[in-house]
């Protein structure tokens, strides 16, 4: 029998637990203050949610479950499909947009290795119901403040636009596939591979120049200006303007030193259209955020409603932490009452609500209480163990006194 945990999943004890519920309250009150209402959705979701017609997530990269009549079920790989059905088919407000946030648990196969986990949090937002580019920015903005709330100060966002690829696909006839293709080259920054695989076809030499160079458009907000000035399709000139607002925005929101612009970005997920970006902070080898625009999904769930969304990876983020040496100890209790057998009553007479007033433990005389005091770090313990006999440890100092005077000096 298997007593360990499986691949790519980890139980959290004593600090890593205490850090991780910290940062997640952090963030929601981020969240709050922003004016998001919290959603939790189910872990389980049917499997037509994210490959009916389209395929948001890779299959192999999905758990998958039978429930007992039969119908495939997935273990949700994240959380804005769900959260898009729940503003298409569960919200009736008629004022739009729907700001919504979560705090949940997220499920990939492939996802282990390099800080990544098989079952992970997200901490996100999404807005929903608008086509604002306002909205856009105000995600990165948010996205760049739930960084700084769990910790990571130092964070830079790469924004991109899937439509300024697509334009350059169209218009040099590309099919899905051949697009595909050509996506992984663009991703894995293989300039020469596309060229290869574009060799001997019929495109035009404008387009084949901007395809095979877009492995280096990265840097700041004149990089579109220039490629403005170069012949393009209107869908690919539309996409580099539609940048050029969301970046004067976030100019304004003071965040120009956070973002750089990288339109080498094709999308991953199959739910994108617009304005996509990651975030990433040194020691990280994967963004620990990334986020977009999705203007076509909640359509496919019955409602049409633009959206645009980002989602914080909290394990990641946290490893970070850890990999840039900053981490989070246990708060210290401040003190431990003990008593013994013949004390119990006495002491629980007086301290009655001393755990909550006073954060004191109380417990049971015993021999490991001392191990027990060192280990949690607690800084000074009294062990009642008859009324003029009180063990009084603090600070590596031990001294002897009785329960009245013991009373005063505590304060009890």
């Amino acid at each position: 029998m298997a007593y360990h945990n499986p691949e790519g999943m980890s139980d959290l004890t004593d600090s890593k637990c205490f850090t991780k519920k910290n940062k997640e309250q952090a963030v929601r009150q981020l969240f709050r203050n922003y004016g998001f209402t919290e959603i939790e959705t189910p872990c389980l979701e049917y499997f037509d949610m994210y490959y009916g017609e389209n395929e948001y997530v890779s299959q192999k990269d999905i758990f998958k479950l039978i429930d007992k009549t039969g119908n495939l079920l997935v273990l949700r790989p994240d959380m804005t499909v769900p959260a898009c059905r729940v503003a298409a088919t569960k919200i009736r407000y008629e004022a739009l947009p729907y700001k919504l946030s979560y705090i949940a648990k997220c499920f990939r196969a492939d996802e282990f290795g390099g800080g990544k986990q098989r079952e992970f949090t997200q901490c996100g937002a999404e807005i929903i119901g608008s086509d604002n580019p306002y909205y856009d920015a105000l995600v990165i903005k948010l996205a760049v403040s739930a960084a700084k709330r769990v910790g990571i100060n130092d964070i830079s966002i790469q924004i991109g636009q899937v439509e300024f690829f697509n334009g350059l696909a169209k218009e040099a006839s590309l099919t899905q596939k051949e697009s595909e293709i050509i996506s992984k080259m663009i991703d894995s920054k293989d300039s020469f591979g596309i060229s290869e695989y574009l060799e001997g076809r019929k495109i035009d030499k404008n387009i084949y120049n901007h395809l095979t160079a877009i492995t280096g458009y990265f840097g700041d907000k004149s990089l579109i200006d220039r490629l403005l000035e170069t012949k393009l399709n209107l869908k690919s000139k539309q996409a580099l303007n539609n940048l050029k607002q969301i970046l004067d925005i976030l100019d304004k929101m003071g965040l120009r030193g956070y973002v750089t612009v990288d339109l080498s970005m094709v999308k991953k997920l199959g739910y994108y259209t617009g304005m996509i970006f990651n975030g990433n902070t040194y020691q990280m080898g994967f963004p620990i955020l990334a986020g977009g625009r999705y203007d076509n999904l909640a359509e496919k769930m019955g409602k049409k409603l633009e959206a645009t969304g980002f989602s914080l990876s909290l394990e990641m983020a946290i490893k970070a932490l850890e990999r840039q040496g900053q981490t989070e100890e246990l708060p210290v209790m401040p003190a431990i009452v003990s008593f013994s057998e013949s004390m119990r009553d006495c002491v629980l007479s007086v301290t009655k609500d001393i755990e909550e007033d006073k954060n004191i433990q109380v417990l049971p005389d015993s021999d490991d209480l001392e191990r027990y005091m060192k280990e949690r770090n607690i800084s000074r313990m009294a062990r009642c163990i008859e009324p003029n006999h009180v063990i009084i440890h603090s600070n590596g100092k031990t001294e002897k006194t009785d329960f009245a005077k013991w009373r005063a000096l505590w304060n009890i």
